[in-house]
């Protein structure tokens, strides 16, 4: 049973947030809303651990390399402007560290934060330090698919966008199926892209509305700062100002795009691979779906019973029992 709206369900808890059966886009948004606010106290806690040292030290970095403003100068001889060559150089070489710091700790955030929303969801949970500690554990994996994901997107996006919205989509649970399944950077890209396949709109229409949801949250939040540089407030201020501002919105939002993520990764798992009937049959205190739909394609393989703590790994290679009908063991 779901907890109270803003309540904090302790460690441990048993039964998930939201109903393990298909669900819609507007479903899913809603679902990802009751995973968030059932543990919105350490979700919020983790991401700001994880992100309120990387933004303080985007902030100095940025501060160390100067006013972009100041950047450019007017020659008193000709009254035309000019640019100092290494200031230039110094800003940019400081905006690109910080902002690859930033990342960086924004995906282990992210990683932290899908714990305790898969957790949640299938009703076996962890505390924020637990769910950091999981997520410290996978962290190169981690910095692997953040690598390739930011190339392939930036690419994709360079080549007249359509090709980056595709990957945007099929890599879309990527991280959870990582985490998950104790997987490789390019074994969860592929095993993303294996579970979107077929269902690849739904999915996209659900990451993109939630990442609209979460934009706009920090584009309220920063417009006034923003609003203030436009006043001729000194950089020092706005600077820290920003810093402030962008912790709060990255500590709020993160949590619930991590809550998407998760209930799109078990949502597709209950379509393709009856995860639900799976669950309930090892035991983790599922209960049983509402009107099960039958997946599609013949009858998957029984993948193991999964371990203590409910972290089901994917099923066998092939995935749907043994070639040419063959049985098991023969």
């Amino acid at each position: 049973m779901a907890a109270p709206a803003g309540a904090d369900r302790g460690p441990g808890a048993t039964g998930p947030v939201v109903a393990l059966r298909p669900l819609g886009i507007g479903e899913v948004l809603d679902a990802a809303i009751k995973v968030y606010r059932s543990r919105a106290r350490a979700m919020v806690v983790a991401t700001a651990v994880v992100v309120a040292p990387a933004i303080v030290l985007q902030t100095l970095v940025q501060l160390s390399a100067g006013d972009p403003q100041a950047l450019t100068e007017t020659d008193a001889a000709t009254g035309l402007p000019t640019v100092d060559a290494r200031s230039v150089f110094v800003y940019l070489g400081g905006t690109f560290a910080s902002t690859v710091i930033l990342l960086v700790a924004n995906n282990l955030a992210l990683a932290g934060t899908t714990r305790i929303s898969v957790g949640t969801y299938l009703g076996d949970e962890t505390d924020w330090r637990g769910s950091l500690r999981f997520a410290a554990q996978r962290f190169w994996p981690l910095l692997g698919v953040l690598a390739l994901s930011s190339a392939g997107l930036v690419l994709g996006f360079l080549l007249c966008i359509v090709p980056g919205i595709w990957l945007q989509g099929i890599w879309a649970v990527a991280v959870p199926a990582l985490l998950v399944e104790d997987l490789g950077p390019i074994a969860a890209l592929r095993r993303s892209a294996a579970l979107v396949r077929g269902g690849f709109w739904r999915v996209l229409g659900a990451i993109l509305l939630g990442s609209l949801l979460a934009s706009l949250l920090q584009g309220v939040l920063t417009a006034p700062v923003l609003a203030l540089q436009l006043t001729g407030t000194s950089f020092l201020v706005t600077s820290l100002l920003l810093g402030v501002v962008q912790l709060v919105g990255v500590a709020l939002t993160t949590p619930y795009v991590a809550a998407l993520t998760a209930v799109v990764y078990v949502d597709l798992r209950v379509r393709k691979e009856a995860f639900d009937l799976e669950l309930l049959a090892g035991g983790v205190g599922v209960e049983p779906p509402e009107s099960p739909d039958p997946p599609v394609g013949p009858t998957p393989a029984p993948s193991p019973v999964p371990p203590a703590g409910g972290w089901v790994p994917a099923p066998p290679p092939g995935g749907w029992g043994p070639p040419g009908g063959a049985a098991p063991g023969g």
